[in-house]
């Protein structure tokens, strides 16, 4: 019996002495290095949110753009637009400078023949290349007006945050020596008060047709005066694109009703045709015009060829009658000829511009801006 007490007393002391080895887990408080990172990241993300909110309620941005030129040289593209997406300027489009007018939800470029051969128009890149082209936004990598006016650019930046600045804020400095946070080399805000974004790539506007517009943008607010200067230069950017090309129309055209009038004795012979055009292509309820070229060889036997031309305007799906003339040398004899006409005629969509009517619509539209 005192054997058996003594057994269970030995096991119950056993237990006690495994309970005194269990050890219990803590938790250490955050170090210093931590700490810090924690009130630097803060400090970078008010400010990433104060430039945003900046850049929302801008009246007016310019871009600026680093482009090489024909020469290998660094050439600065500008293009300023307003809050409500009016803009015009020039911007690096797949490596080549292309102008750029949008007012009042209107789109029109000016590109050289080879920024147009590459967008597959071939056949009317010559005559796009001399001029201004009416077009849409849809056309272009990304949309000024769409994207790059102060509240859509604020947006557009906003999704963008979730990749950026998730280690160590980072700093550097602008060469005119203003401090920002550069977050993922993407994008760059003032580290000082006010806070304003600095910078950003266009990769941030657009995953695909962002980098088609370069690596970087340079990005400022305009102020009073300088908004201004923009209403004023505006106008004139306006009044410069004159009657542009339709980019998205085209006219296929009939030559009917050859008519041929030679004066007995004076040598000189009247080509008079009708020319019917046909357009499909244009923007449902535009109302293009038909610029119409004509050109008429016309022959006669031993006094050769002469070719005469003219040009006119028509409506859309309209005909029009043409005409030009031509003056033979008649020799010094009586003589009859068989004279012959040739009429060659070829069509260019128009897009006809109200320049007086937009520029009304802009004076209504920098008013609510100050300029």
């Amino acid at each position: 019996m005192r054997a058996r007490w003594t057994a269970t007393a030995l096991v119950l002391l056993g237990g006690l002495l495994a309970g005194c080895q269990v050890a219990v887990t803590g938790t250490a408080g955050l170090s210093d290095a931590d700490r810090q990172l924690a009130t630097e990241r803060a400090q970078q993300q008010a400010a990433v949110d104060a430039a945003l909110q900046s850049l929302e309620q801008a009246p007016a941005l310019q871009y600026d753009a680093t482009l090489k030129d024909g020469a290998g040289n660094p050439a600065t593209l500008t293009y300023r637009v307003a809050r409500d997406g009016n803009g015009f300027g020039a911007l690096p489009l797949e490596g080549k400078s292309v102008r750029i007018t949008e007012p009042d939800g209107q789109l029109y470029l000016a590109a050289d023949a080879d920024y147009w051969k590459s967008h597959g128009l071939e056949e009317n890149s010559t005559q796009f290349g001399d001029g201004w082209v009416h077009t849409v936004g849809s056309e272009l990598p990304v949309d000024p007006a769409a994207r790059m006016a102060p509240p859509k650019l604020a947006g557009e930046l906003r999704k963008a945050l979730g990749g950026l600045g998730s280690g160590a804020p980072q700093k550097q400095k602008l060469p005119d020596g203003t401090e920002v946070y550069d977050l993922g080399g993407a994008l760059q805000v003032t580290a000082a008060e006010p806070h304003r974004v600095t910078g950003f790539a266009p990769a941030l506007l657009d995953p695909r047709g962002g980098p088609k517009l370069g690596a970087a943008f340079r990005v400022r607010p305009l102020n009073a005066s300088e908004i201004k200067q923009f209403h004023t230069d505006f106008d004139g950017a306006i009044d410069a694109i004159g009657q542009p090309f339709d980019g998205l129309a085209q006219a296929s055209v009939t030559v009917l009703n050859d008519k041929l009038d030679c004066q007995d004795y004076v040598g000189s012979c009247k080509t008079t045709v009708d020319v019917s055009n046909s357009v499909v292509g244009n923007q449902p309820g535009s109302k293009p015009s038909v610029h119409i070229k004509l050109s008429v060889e016309i022959s006669a036997d031993t006094l050769g060829s002469q070719t005469c031309a003219t040009e006119g305007d028509a409506d859309a799906d309209a005909t029009i009658t043409m005409s030009c003339s031509v003056k033979f040398t008649l020799p010094n004899r009586t003589a009859s000829y068989q004279v012959l006409a040739k009429p060659t005629a070829v069509a260019e969509v128009r897009s006809p511009v109200d320049a007086n009517a937009v520029k009304a619509k802009l004076a209504t539209a920098f008013a609510a801006l100050g300029g």
